[in-house]
């Protein structure tokens, strides 16, 4: 009996000896780390100098390495910031990529990387076993054109019309209260009703630029920030058939909230299920349940696409 307990020992032990022989093989990390990830304006061809066009809120992000003198991209991994990440190599590397990530609303557990922010390209650069190469925060900007862009209302006095019906009212000069800049817009609810429903006053549509046709393949995301006393719904209006009547299909409830927050909402499924209709609306309805009075506020909404 105590034979085979000593053979089982001697089984377990092994590969820890073999390992001890060999300590050369074992290279210490090194370690990457980035406090936070920005939206800033492209140094050229800029859609809008408007600060609140580059509102954002980046909580993850998908590490890649490229070794010097390697074909071998290394996936590192997809991370919470802010992140510190061990790299098991030391030494020259051609790059590091980042590609910026985002908690995809409507869908908590999903942070893909947002398919209109550029990534970030650390070029150049070294590693050292035990070291850590340090950022505090790293910058990144759309990867879109004006043409990528289906409509933008920041609510400030210099952008023009309100493209929002007269349900949406606006508070051109509440600089204290705005997200961003100096206004923004809101929808009033009061204690005597359940619900109020708004929406952009204009038809949209998803087309590629160069065919000028309804293009299925883009992305197409809703961004904006919002603060509200109350919840409210996220619609999309469009027709399953070309001449069809309207059908209006909820998106997603966003839950109240006592500060701003930014928000990225995923409108491609919604789009599929009305068959990629060739134009759409966007509406929205307040849920005043508990009848209160209060308001839904809104701040720097954009449409956008790419393909």
């Amino acid at each position: 009996m105590k034979s085979r307990y000593y053979i089982a020992l001697l089984v377990l032990l092994l590969p820890l000896a073999v390992a001890c022989e060999r300590p050369s093989d074992f290279t210490p990390p090194s370690f990457l780390h980035v406090e936070a990830i920005k939206v800033v304006p492209p140094e050229q061809n800029a859609i809008t100098a408007e600060d609140g066009f580059y509102t954002s809120d980046i909580v993850a992000a998908v590490v890649y390495v490229r070794r010097k003198s390697s074909q071998q991209l290394d996936t590192i991994g997809h991370f919470r910031l802010p992140l510190t990440v061990p790299i098991l190599y030391s030494g020259d590397v051609d790059y590091i990529d980042i590609y910026p990530a985002v908690k995809q609303s409507g869908s908590a557990t999903i942070l893909p990387a947002y398919p209109f922010y550029n990534r970030i390209r650390l070029s150049d650069t070294s590693v050292t076993s035990g070291d850590t190469l340090w950022f505090d925060t790293l910058s990144t900007t759309y990867n879109i054109t004006r043409n990528d862009v289906l409509m933008y209302e920041l609510f400030e006095p210099t952008e023009g019309s309100l493209l929002f019906d007269s349900v949406m009212q606006w508070r051109p000069h509440a600089p204290a209260e705005a997200r961003s800049g100096l206004g923004y817009g809101f929808v009033p609810v009061n204690d005597s009703t359940y619900t109020v429903t708004f929406g952009i006053d204009r038809d949209l549509s998803v087309v590629n630029p160069q065919t000028h046709r309804v293009d299925p393949t883009r992305n197409v995301y809703l961004e904006l920030d919002a603060r509200s006393d109350v919840d409210f719904e996220v619609f999309m209006e469009g027709s399953y058939i070309n001449g069809g009547a309207s059908s209006r299909v909820e998106v997603m409830t966003v839950y109240k909230s006592d500060d701003w927050v930014h928000l990225y909402i995923n409108l491609w499924r919604t789009w599929k299920e009305l068959n990629f209709c060739s134009t759409f609306r966007l509406s929205f309805t307040a849920l005043n349940e508990e009848l209160v009075n209060g308001e839904v506020r809104l701040d720097n909404v954009r449409l956008l696409t790419n393909n």
